[in-house]
């Protein structure tokens, strides 16, 4: 769901909380009951209680307009609801991975979004390996001319990209950062609060170090992961921080492992103030310290 939260020298600013993805096999039984979410279908039992969900999907391939038009049919019913979608890996982490086909494909499926007032965001996700060099801004001068009708944020997850003369780059194409919540290893991005256009964002992927990176880890091991009382704190904290200068800020949870990303969005909700009547099986009062 969203919220509001009142910072000091600011109106109002919209925050929207959720999380990666709405439906994974490991979910049934602990987000959904046991028989699944029944008539309503994933997506709509989601949407009743959150505002925004980041479409992955679309990251390893780029959807038929039928599909992003039924996703939009069954959020219909919350008017507040919001996609941010994650941009084709062709444009992000393979060479020479997209040409007009997929520009004019992955260009309808935003259209589709936005037609609907349902567009939040585009991230663009790059990979650790991709540093901060002269080829790798003029290719994200390409992307931002390829998607200049739609708000762009992107994720670096390399340090190289956290510099002054980065962020200023990025408030002249009037591309968003996306502040990043990870484990702290070798040049990783740390956790901050910035913000480079009217969009702000925030992705958590939890802090399970000892399987971030290595031959011996998976997607399930790397986001297996809760966040305790102290540590959803200090989100709430960056949430408020970003809020302070953005129009709208969208916090995404990915550590989606047993549905962990579903139990501390709505945690960090209820630490805003902002939480609702959860069903009971997600058990997520926060802790206290």
């Amino acid at each position: 769901m969203s919220c509001r939260i009142e910072n000091l020298q600011t109106n109002e600013k919209s925050v929207f909380v959720g999380f990666a993805g709405w439906s994974y096999p490991d979910w049934k039984g602990i987000v959904f009951p046991d028989k699944g979410a029944g008539k309503m279908g994933p997506l709509e039992f989601i949407s009743s209680f959150f505002d925004v969900v980041e479409v992955n999907s679309t990251f390893y391939r780029i959807p038929e307009a039928r599909h992003v038009q039924n996703w939009i049919q069954r959020t219909l019913h919350n008017p507040r609801f919001q996609f941010t979608v994650k941009l084709y890996r062709g444009f992000s982490h393979e060479s020479g991975g997209y040409g007009r086909k997929e520009i004019v494909s992955f260009g309808q499926v935003l259209e589709l979004f936005q037609q609907r007032g349902k567009l939040g965001a585009l991230l663009v996700q790059f990979p650790y390996r991709f540093h901060q060099n002269y080829e790798n801004r003029k290719h994200l001068i390409r992307l931002r001319q390829i998607f200049s009708e739609w708000p762009m944020v992107v994720e670096f997850r390399h340090r190289s990209w956290l510099n002054r003369a980065v962020l200023d780059f990025l408030k002249e194409l009037n591309v968003g950062f996306c502040n990043i919540d990870q484990p702290r290893v070798s040049y990783s991005m740390p956790l901050t609060a910035i913000a480079t256009t009217s969009t702000g964002y925030l992705r958590c992927h939890g802090r399970n170090e000892s399987h971030w990176f290595g031959a011996d880890t998976n997607r399930d091991l790397r986001y297996h992961y809760r966040y305790p009382f102290p540590e959803l704190t200090e989100i709430k904290e960056t949430v408020e921080k970003i809020s302070g200068s953005c129009e709208k800020v969208f916090v995404i949870f990915n550590n989606h492992f047993k549905g962990n990303e579903v139990f501390d969005a709505a945690r960090l909700l209820t630490l805003m103030g902002c939480g609702k009547k959860w069903p009971s099986r997600w058990n997520i009062m926060p802790e206290r310290p």
